[in-house]
């Protein structure tokens, strides 16, 4: 059989060639978007770090910035929010990094590590105030501690004159009087509230509610007042013997250290609770050279302190008493000698969502002991407010803008019910603040739709990210929303730190912070989900060519330096599924 091969035809003229349709134009004329019945938008969205902030730092915001090597960028970007990063870098339990995207790829970023990087860098930049005196009402703020200092320091950016009155000789509260050295050197508070206080701050020290002014005097005085006297004075046991020399407060220690006047105790102390308190006071009498024990009546799974400080103690070779509680203080002398300890099971759940311990019958125990420091809890000193507000649960009842059943009195912090912790008690300041200015301007704090930021006019704006809680976040980026195969494995940054035998002779700050190159690194691994960082993919793989970069650079539609051009988006969709961080969106095309 022959073969046949497929020859070209060659025409040798022009004139040769057939007659046929040809378009002289080029495919821009065929608008082909009509076609569509979906289209694709740009719309940043809220990363699960932001939503979980309670202060509503813009976390992805300062981890980009530092990325790029930009520490004093990030620093001033993080103060919009909060104005502790050096501190809250030290002592935040970072619910961020519980939430943080990344835990499902490899390990969760090491936000708060990088926190404290870019804090670091904040204690050098004074902050200018251009709107000092804008307002002629005057404020004060009862309670120099992390939720005070916060309110005063945003209220005194809008333009208010502000007041704080603190009980200390040195305001900073749980901060400065609660927390061991060595996890928060004073020097660090020290730098922090002088930049608080140069925004044009009045801080007054040694000065007591119920002992140097009233609240009637506050009344008189000022437009309106803020009250977050914190809470110091820790709960009782009830057991019999716990009036006997030797048994004192966890908290009343842990100040008195701070203060510099340590009380003599010991040598064998027992630490009764699970919570921070109980790791700060067993880790500082450890340092004074005491033998502690940690008594806790749960198991170790149950216990409300950070799990770091739980890890540090351990490190430390501080024995863990768990399952145990205390029912009966012994004395020898008027002191201190013994302590009647139970064993316990734990039953079913309760309020806490933690199983309820239950004692064992017969299972009593002596233990020898010289003291007894007491942590299972504070509640604050309501007897200097006079009866004058409406409480509940031993807590001054306030709304989320901390208004009170008192005209022009507002509250937060600790004083309040929600979570005993710094951060919770910046972001009750920082609400107060919208609340206070809102009241004064004769406006409703309800309309503000988002959490605070304070612009260079001074007035409370608008922000994306509303993780302070003023309302409900919505549109949160989770690990599913991502196109991870973008992304590479990389390990976590590990902070250097002292070692067990180096550290518990001292009081010398235990964790050394990140270098510049490992905070740059470790922010590197941040997914910024839900942010737009300009990696042209959607460009790329438009097979319609109708994704376009913005001529001037500026930011379009959802934030993001390019526009769509949807005469000619067919509505594919490919830039949406190949956004590595779902800052893309689509929607129904309106017919």
């Amino acid at each position: 059989m022959t073969e046949r091969v497929a020859r070209p035809i060659v025409f040798e003229r022009l004139d040769d060639y057939p007659d046929m349709t040809m378009s002289l134009s080029d495919t821009m004329v065929f608008k082909t978007g009509s076609w569509r019945y979906v289209q694709p938008k740009y719309e940043n969205k809220t990363s699960p770090c932001n939503e979980a902030c309670p202060a509503g730092v813009d976390i992805q915001g300062f981890m980009r910035l530092t990325a790029e090597g930009k520490f004093a960028e990030a620093a001033e970007l993080y103060r919009l929010e909060h104005p502790f990063p050096a501190s809250t870098g030290r002592v935040c339990f970072h619910p961020c990094e519980t939430a943080c995207n990344r835990a499902e790829f490899d390990e969760p970023l090491a936000i708060n590590a990088v926190e404290r990087r870019i804090g670091d860098e904040a204690l050098k930049i004074s902050i200018e105030n251009p709107n000092k005196g804008k307002f002629k009402e005057k404020i004060a703020v009862v309670g120099g501690g992390p939720s005070g200092l916060a309110c005063a320091f945003y209220l005194a950016l809008i333009g208010y004159g502000v007041t704080v009155f603190e009980k200390m000789p040195k305001a900073g509260g749980i901060l400065r009087y609660g927390i061991p050295d060595y996890r928060l050197p004073p020097e660090i508070i020290d730098a922090e509230i002088a930049n608080i206080a140069g925004v044009g701050i009045d801080i007054r020290c040694d000065q007591a509610l119920g002992r140097d002014f009233k609240l009637d005097d506050l009344a008189k005085d000022y437009d309106a007042v803020y009250l977050a006297i914190g809470v110091w004075r820790s709960k009782r046991m009830g057991i019999p013997g716990e009036d006997l020399v030797g048994v004192q407060s966890g908290l009343e220690f842990l100040e008195k250290v701070n203060a510099g006047t340590p009380p003599k105790i010991g040598p064998r102390v027992a630490i009764i609770g699970g919570g921070n308190t109980a790791m700060d006071a067993c880790r500082t009498s450890l340092r004074l050279g005491y033998e502690p024990v940690i008594v806790y009546r749960r198991t170790r799974a149950e216990m409300p302190a950070i799990e770091e400080e739980i890890r540090e103690a351990e490190a430390e070779n501080i024995p863990f008493e768990f399952l145990t509680a205390p029912v009966e203080v012994k004395e020898y002398d008027g002191k201190v000698a013994e302590m009647r300890c139970i064993r316990m099971k734990l039953g079913k759940p309760d309020s806490s969502g933690r199983r309820r311990p239950e004692p064992i019958e017969g299972s009593e125990f002596d233990m020898p002991i010289d003291t007894i420091l007491t942590a299972i809890g504070e509640e604050p000193v309501l007897e200097v407010l006079e009866n004058r507000f409406e409480t509940e649960w031993k807590k001054v009842k306030a709304d989320r803008f901390g208004r009170t059943s008192m005209a022009k009195f507002f509250a937060g912090g600790d004083l309040i019910d929600q979570p005993h912790t710094v951060v919770h008690a910046i972001a009750a300041g920082k609400k107060a603040a919208v609340g206070i200015d809102k009241f004064l301007r004769g406006e409703d704090p309800d309309s503000v739709l988002e959490h605070i930021r304070v612009g260079e006019s001074g007035s409370i704006s608008a922000a994306k990210h509303m993780g302070s809680g003023l309302q409900q976040t919505h549109d949160v980026v989770h690990y599913g929303d991502l196109n991870p195969d973008y992304f590479i494995p990389a390990p976590r940054a590990v902070m250097p730190h002292l070692s067990p035998d180096e550290r518990t002779g001292s009081f010398e700050e235990v964790n050394k912070g990140l270098s510049a190159e490992q905070a740059v690194t470790e922010a590197e691994r941040c997914f910024n989900c839900g942010a737009c960082i300009e990696c042209d993919n959607c460009i790329l793989y438009c097979p319609d060519i109708a994704v376009l970069r913005e001529p001037d650079g500026g930011a379009g539609v959802g934030g993001a330096p390019y526009k769509i051009d949807y005469e000619y988006c067919k509505g594919c969709l490919l830039c949406v599924h190949e956004c590595p961080r779902s800052a893309m969106s689509f929607e129904e095309v309106a017919r």
